[in-house]
C-alpha cells in the first residue's frame, strides 16, 4: 500500500492504491479544506508536493480542470488539488496554512457555569457476602443484596452482561468488595473488584465545521479537560448540504462519514483523558448535541429528508445508546444522552444553548442568535419561544472566501482603517504569545470586521461594490474602473508568501449571508409582533469573537444599544455540560423541546422580499446612532 507523508509532521498514512488524496490527509490527521465538498470546484484543498521525495507518478497527472484551478505558478512549484488527484505512490507533501482545516483547535470558548452536581450515573463500592454466607445465594443475588445497600436502595437491576463481564476476570466469584457503576441509582451499567471513586463523563458539541469534547468530574462539577478539531467530515463539503448530497449519491457514504467522526471524538477523548491521567473506563457518561444532520450521522440514521421539502427529520427525540453501539471509547454500556432536535434545521445544539438561559431569559424580550454555517435564532417574547433557521452558508467560518480560513493562530480577525487610509490588522495569535506573527488569511470575524472597515472608510460601497480601483493604492482594478479586490496584506508581509485580499465575489457572499439571517430574524420579530428587542444573546464561536458595533454597521441584526449585545460563548457545549452534570437538566432540554415553536421560512412568500431588502451594507439610521 502507498504511504503518503505529510511535512513538517511527518504525519503519515498507508493508503489503498488509487485512494483519493484528500480522504489519504484526513486518515493522518492532516485536515484539508474542501469548501466544494471534493468536487474540484474551488481550489481550496492546495497541497505542494516535495518532487525530492516523490516518484513521478505517484500521483495521478494533471488533468486540464485541475490546472484551471491552481494559482499562478503553481505547477511549477509542484502544486496539486487534493480533491483531484488519486495515490499510485509513496509520497511526500506539505500543506500550505491557508489550505489548513485546522483539525487541532478551531476556537470553542466556553463559560465556567456551576451547576450542583447531581449526575445520572454513581458509582456503590459494597461488600459482597462469601459463597458460605447464610443463606446461601448465588452471585447475583449476593451482588444485588449488597449493592442495594450501599446505594440506599431496596432492590437494583443486575443485567446478565454486567455480570458475564465481571465473570471474566480471574478470581471474580471470591473478590469482597466490589464496585458498581449505576443508572439513576437502580440499574447496574459496569461491575469491578474493588473500590473505584472515580466518576468522569464527556460533553460533545458536533458542529458542522468543527467538534469539541469537554471531560468532567462529574462528583464534582468542573471541566478537567478540553479537546477541540474540524470535523472530518469536511472532506465532503464544508455544509450540510453537500455531505446529504454524497450520501444521496452513494448511500454507503454515510458509514464513512460517521466513522470518521467517531474516530476524531475518540482521539480527543483519549487525548484529554491521557492529560490529567484518567482512565477510560473511568468515563461512565457521556451527552452530545449537534445540528439534526450531525446528530442523524453520528446515529447512523440517513439525513436526506432534511434536505428536501418538507425538511422534516428522520427522529426527533431525544436518545440514549450505550457508548459501545456508538463505537465512543468509553465505558462501553455508558448511556450516551443525545438531544432532542428541534426541526430540521434546529437542532440539539440550539437547544442546548436555550438551556444556558437564566430566568431572565423568559422575562420581556430577548433574541438568541447562533451564526455558524446556518443561522439559527430562538425568540422568547414573556416566556414564549419561537424559533426559525437561515441558509448563511459557511461564509461565516472563512470557507468560501478567496483567503478565508478557520479562527486559528494566523487568522485576521479584526480590520481597522486609519484616518490616513492606511488599512491595519489584528491576526489572532498563539496561546503562548509566541510563533510567526504573520497572518495567513482571513477568519469569519475577520470578513466581518474588514467589510464594516471598508463600508465606514467608502472603499465599499452600501450596495457591497468596492470603490474605483485608483480610491486606493491596495484597490485593484476590474471593468468600468471598479476594483475587483482589496489588498489586506501584500505577500512579502503574509507567511504564505501571496497576497491577502478581500475580493468583490467575498463581499457578495457576506452579503447573501447577512440578508439571509436578517431577514430571518425580520420575520420572526413581526410574527410575534415585537417592537423593540431587550437584548441580544450571540452564541458560538463566530459570535463570540463579533464586534457588536461592527454587525450593527452592516445591519446584520436589528437595532439596539450596542451594550444590549452580549457573546454567550459556546453555548451549545454549556448546554451539554449542564445536562451532563446535572440529570434536572436533561428533562429540562426535553420539555424546552415541547415548548418551542418553529417558524418555517421556507414557506413564506414576504422572505425573499425581504432578502432583497437587507442584501445592502448599511444599518438602519437607528442603529447608527446606537452603535
Amino acid at each position: 500500500m502507498p504511504r503518503v507523508t505529510f511535512h513538517p509532521d511527518s504525519r503519515a498514512a498507508e493508503v489503498r492504491r488509487g485512494e483519493r488524496l484528500l480522504a489519504a490527509a484526513w486518515k493522518a490527521g492532516v485536515g484539508i479544506k474542501s469548501v466544494c465538498g471534493g468536487r474540484g470546484k474551488c481550489g481550496s484543498c492546495l497541497v505542494e508536493v516535495d518532487a525530492a521525495a516523490t516518484a513521478a507518478d505517484a500521483l495521478t497527472p494533471l488533468s486540464a480542470d485541475e490546472r484551471a484551478l491552481l494559482p499562478p505558478g503553481g505547477e511549477a512549484r509542484g502544486y496539486r488539488l487534493a480533491c483531484l488527484c488519486d495515490v499510485r505512490g509513496d509520497l511526500a507533501l506539505s500543506v500550505p496554512p491557508e489550505s489548513q482545516a485546522v483539525r487541532s483547535a478551531p476556537r470553542k470558548p466556553y463559560t465556567v457555569t456551576r451547576v450542583t452536581p447531581r449526575p445520572i450515573v454513581s458509582r456503590a463500592s459494597a461488600e459482597v457476602p462469601g459463597a458460605y454466607a447464610e443463606p446461601q445465594r448465588p452471585l447475583a443475588a449476593r451482588l444485588r443484596g449488597a449493592i442495594a445497600r450501599a446505594a440506599g436502595r431496596k432492590s437494583v437491576e443486575l443485567p446478565v452482561e454486567a455480570l458475564a463481564e465481571l465473570s471474566a476476570q480471574p478470581g471474580f466469584d471470591g473478590a469482597r468488595e466490589v464496585t458498581a457503576t449505576l443508572y439513576q441509582e437502580r440499574r447496574v451499567l459496569d461491575l469491578r473488584p474493588g473500590r473505584a471513586e472515580a466518576l468522569y463523563g464527556v460533553a460533545i458539541d458536533v458542529g458542522t465545521t468543527s467538534v469539541v469534547a469537554f471531560l468532567c468530574d462529574l462528583a464534582q462539577g468542573e471541566i478537567v479537560g478540553m479537546r477541540t478539531a474540524g470535523n472530518p467530515q469536511a472532506i465532503y463539503g464544508e455544509d450540510v448540504i453537500s455531505r446529504m448530497t454524497h450520501i444521496q449519491k452513494d448511500p454507503e457514504t454515510l458509514a464513512e462519514m460517521r466513522r470518521l467522526l467517531v474516530l476524531e471524538l475518540n482521539r480527543l477523548i483519549a487525548e484529554a483523558a491521557a492529560a490529567v491521567g484518567v482512565a477510560l473506563a473511568d468515563i461512565v457518561d457521556g451527552v452530545v448535541v449537534g445540528n439534526p444532520t450531525m446528530q442523524h450521522i453520528l446515529l447512523g440514521v440517513n439525513p436526506e429528508p432534511l434536505g428536501r421539502a418538507p425538511y422534516l427529520p428522520v427522529w426527533a427525540d431525544g436518545v440514549e445508546v450505550e457508548a459501545a453501539r456508538l463505537g465512543l471509547d468509553i465505558m462501553p454500556r455508558a448511556r450516551v444522552f443525545v438531544f432532542p432536535s428541534i426541526a430540521g434545521y434546529i437542532g440539539g445544539d440550539t437547544l442546548a444553548a436555550v438551556l444556558t438561559r437564566g430566568p431572565e431569559f423568559y422575562r420581556g424580550t430577548h433574541l438568541l442568535v447562533d451564526v455558524g454555517t446556518n443561522g439559527e435564532v430562538v425568540l422568547a417574547r414573556d416566556g414564549v419561544l419561537t424559533a426559525t433557521s437561515c441558509a448563511t452558508g459557511p461564509v461565516y467560518e472563512g470557507a468560501h472566501i478567496r483567503c478565508g480560513v478557520r479562527a486559528a493562530p494566523g487568522a485576521i480577525e479584526r480590520t481597522w482603517v486609519e484616518p490616513s487610509g492606511r488599512i491595519r490588522w489584528a491576526a489572532i495569535r498563539e496561546a503562548d504569545g509566541k510563533g510567526d506573527p504573520r497572518p495567513i488569511g482571513l477568519c469569519g470575524s475577520g470578513v466581518i470586521s474588514s467589510v464594516a472597515a471598508f463600508v465606514a472608510s467608502g472603499l465599499l460601497g452600501e450596495d457591497g461594490a468596492l470603490a474605483e480601483a485608483g480610491r486606493h493604492a491596495q484597490l485593484r482594478g476590474g471593468a468600468n474602473g471598479r476594483a475587483e479586490e482589496l489588498v489586506l496584506v501584500p505577500a512579502p508581509y503574509t507567511r504564505t508568501g501571496r497576497d491577502i485580499v478581500l475580493t468583490q465575489q467575498d463581499v457578495r457572499s457576506v452579503q447573501l449571508g447577512k440578508s439571509a439571517l436578517r431577514a430571518g430574524i425580520e420575520i420572526l420579530l413581526a410574527e410575534s409582533g415585537v417592537g423593540e428587542i431587550d437584548r441580544i444573546y450571540l452564541a458560538g464561536t463566530f459570535g463570540n469573537h463579533l464586534e457588536p458595533e461592527d454587525i450593527l454597521k452592516i445591519g446584520l441584526v436589528p437595532p439596539v444599544p450596542v451594550e444590549r449585545i452580549r457573546s454567550i460563548g459556546n453555548a451549545a457545549g454549556d448546554g451539554a455540560r449542564m445536562a451532563l452534570f446535572s440529570r434536572s437538566h436533561r428533562r429540562r432540554a426535553a420539555a424546552l423541546a415541547k415548548r418551542l415553536r418553529v417558524l418555517e421560512l421556507s414557506t413564506r412568500a414576504d422572505f425573499q422580499d425581504l432578502f432583497v431588502t437587507h442584501t445592502a451594507l448599511a444599518p438602519s439610521p437607528e442603529a447608527l446612532a446606537m452603535a
